[in-house]
């Protein structure tokens, strides 16, 4: 195998795994696998030392099989009604040529090899195609599957037919991968203006010199010639290419050719893998579709995160309070545990309806147009989509979770910090001035006992015991209100957290998205370093140009990688 099929092989390998992968559709995996793995080195079981493949082709009757019988100078090719219409492909080799194996897309039951020992035509392989106009799409099947073995296109055409260009709208598309040479047959009907027409056609074609061979090759011209037959201009031109070592150059013409079809075909994939600033963007705008949606979940869900924070309240506040809220929100106060006020235990039970079906549909949403958003970009969405879809069905399981965590931190740590420090310092007077009243009024009590024994005053009264008790009631009384009014409410504090636990719970959503995107950035940019790579080995695979071409070489070949039809000249 040549390193050019290898390197298609492994191009075809590449994109049917990226297509598994879903990064290539159908049409860009057809694309790499059309371009052509057959070459004229695979008829010969030498293909270092195999000699040039020359190939008549053209429309019917022009005359192809008459051409090939005047150069070998016997009957090599049936002609006229003999030939069944057109079907069979003639090989002329040197009897020294061997062979291989044919290619299976070549259709060897209408072959026939026919050996010569003609020595100025050792290194010439000759083959008589079938019709490329031919209204049998055998016959043009046939003829198409025998061109990419050809090296040399001898295009036949006669005068009444040559800007009849159904054949030549066949083969233009390969004007790059072979030699050509133009043979004007059946000369005796034409006239020198057809001539100078038609290479006017050809240049325009991208044909910078076209050599045009009229000749006349029937056995009974019907009239005189309008110019001399230049029929042995074939042969030196074909011994010439011979003589020059020119195959070389049509090695690399056929190689280069191939190289640039494959490269064409894997550019065109390589935009759905994108780059690093494709996918930059595309997370970028996912980034702001995302916070929209986000946006949009939050103030659908605020009623019902009110609901739930009620609930937790209900339990917090007293008769009169309880009465209001059961009078202005009917079954609010009913918990779903005992108590009226929820439990850690219950949170799931009790936050789970928070995220229903609309808060989803919102989530998939946003992953449409994300999704159209990688379209414009003109990125493959397959695998994108995938692990989006799966980020997705976690959505609901990261947001509960934020929003019961963050519940249980408001039920454990309620109000903001600045709030329960004042409240531990209320906490320590509550308990610290009453103790301290108590003492001044046991002090009082027994330093008034002991002077009253003395006789000094009166024991203590009422009043003394009423005033003592007003003392140590303030002095529990004041601290106990501050602490009262420091007291955050349950629902608030709950409603806060819930806000805040939503703002999470979607921030860890889109994290997940992220996190998505960007592992389907990096697959990409995985296929993207392997094309890389093997399009750097494409390009060495192409032999690099030894030697000037000569001006024969010039002249058969055309740069244009798909020259015009003939008709737009």
């Amino acid at each position: 195998m040549s390193e050019i099929a290898a390197l298609l092989t492994k191009a075809r390998t590449w994109a049917e795994h990226a297509q598994r992968e879903g990064w290539l559709d159908d049409t860009r995996v057809a694309a790499v696998s059309a371009v052509e793995h057959a070459t004229p080195a695979d008829l010969f079981v030498d293909p270092q030392r195999r000699p040039l493949v020359v190939a008549f082709f053209g429309g019917t009757g022009v005359g192809k099989s008459s051409l090939l019988n005047r150069l070998a100078g016997e009957e090599v090719a049936r002609t006229g009604p003999e030939r069944p219409t057109s079907r069979e492909v003639t090989v002329y080799v040197h009897e020294s040529v061997r062979l291989a194996e044919l290619p299976p897309a070549l259709p060897v039951t209408a072959l026939a090899v026919r050996r010569h020992r003609a020595d100025r035509f050792q290194d010439v392989l000759w083959i008589d195609a079938p019709d490329i106009d031919s209204t049998e799409e055998e016959n043009r099947r046939c003829a198409l599957a025998w061109l990419p073995h050809v090296d040399l296109v001898c295009y036949v055409v006669s005068p009444e037919r040559y800007r009849d260009d159904a054949g030549w709208q066949v083969l233009r598309a390969r004007g790059h991968k072979h030699g050509w040479l133009f043979i004007l047959n059946r000369w005796d009907e034409g006239d020198v203006r057809q001539c100078e027409d038609w290479m006017r056609l050809l240049r325009a074609a991208g044909f910078v010199d076209p050599v045009v061979v009229p000749t006349c090759c029937y056995p009974r011209p019907t009239r005189a010639l309008p110019s001399p037959d230049q029929f042995e201009q074939i042969e030196r031109t074909i011994l010439e290419l011979v003589r020059t070592h020119s195959v070389r150059e049509l090695k690399r013409l056929e190689v280069q050719a191939r190289a640039t079809e494959l490269k064409g075909a894997l550019d065109n994939a390589a935009r759905c893998l994108g780059d690093a600033d494709a996918w930059g963007q595309a997370v970028a705008a996912a980034r702001d579709v995302w916070r929209n949606t986000a946006m949009t979940i939050g103030n659908g869900l605020e009623w019902s995160l009110q609901a739930v924070a009620g609930r937790f309240g209900i339990g917090d506040q007293g008769w009169l309070e309880k009465l209001r809220r059961a009078a202005w929100r009917p079954g609010a106060h009913e918990s779903p545990v005992s108590g009226g006020q929820a439990e850690p235990s219950a949170l799931g039970e009790l936050m789970g309806p928070l995220w229903d079906d609309w808060a989803q549909s919102k989530v998939g949403a946003a992953l449409d147009i994300i999704e159209v958003h990688l379209q414009r970009r003109g990125l493959a969405t397959a695998p994108a989509r995938r692990l989006l879809d799966a980020a997705a069905q976690r959505a609901r399981a990261a947001v509960l979770r934020a929003l019961g965590d963050g519940v249980r931190a408001a039920l454990a740590r309620p109000g903001p910090l600045w709030r329960r420090a004042l409240r531990r310092i209320t906490g320590f007077l509550m308990a610290f001035l009453p103790l301290l009243a108590l003492l001044w009024v046991a002090y009082a009590a027994i330093s008034g006992y002991y002077a009253a024994v003395r006789g000094q005053r009166e024991f203590l009264g009422w009043p003394f015991a009423i005033n003592s008790a007003l003392v140590v009631l303030l002095a529990w009384a004041v601290p106990f209100a501050l602490d009262r009014l420091l007291r955050p409410s349950l629902e608030r504090a709950v409603l806060v957290s819930l806000r805040q636990g939503l703002r999470a719970g979607l921030e860890d959503v889109w994290g997940d998205l992220e996190h998505a995107l960007d592992v389907a950035a990096e697959e990409a940019g995985e296929f993207r370093r392997a094309l890389d790579a093997l399009q750097a080995e494409i390009e060495r695979a192409v032999p690099s140009r030894t030697e000037r071409p000569s001006e024969l070489m010039v002249r058969l070949t055309t740069g244009r990688p798909q020259a015009p039809g003939l008709r737009s000249a």
